[in-house]
């Protein structure tokens, strides 16, 4: 046997287990990552939803009415569209008319709930389109 594979075999015997122990961590971390992810992509779904349909909901009625619609018939596709995407009762729906534009704006706050801890994840959606343009 060289001199060499001497050397260097009794350091190898204390890396045994080595690279399972780094896989185990590089698992466990993943996990977490992925339930962080499972837990929060749903809510920002939502969100993202709700804007969109806010949004669109401006729209609709800067076209549609040029600004005219009461805010009873927008308060009713409010509730369509918070019982769609599942948004929690306590939203405050608000409808501002400020010169010639249609102001919409929700605010509500989503608990996601990890095993050890609970986040308030806040929505604050704002849409506004101009009603005298179309």
């Amino acid at each position: 046997m060289s001199r060499h594979n001497k050397l260097r075999c009794p350091a190898r015997k204390n890396e045994r287990g080595d690279a399972q122990a780094q896989f185990f961590g590089v698992l466990a971390v993943v996990a977490i990552i992925g339930f962080i992810l499972f837990k929060i992509l749903p809510v920002y779904w939502r969100e993202q939803n709700v804007k969109n349909e806010l949004a669109e909901l401006a729209r609709k009625h800067a076209i549609g009415a040029k600004g005219f619609i009461t805010e009873k018939e927008l308060e009713t596709q409010w509730s369509k569209i918070s019982n769609e995407f599942q948004v929690p009762e306590d939203a405050k729906f608000t409808l501002k008319r400020q010169g010639g534009k249609v102001i919409l704006n929700v605010q509500y706050t989503e608990p996601i709930n990890f095993f050890v801890y609970t986040y308030n994840w806040e929505v604050n959606a704002e849409a506004s389109d101009a009603t005298g343009r179309y």
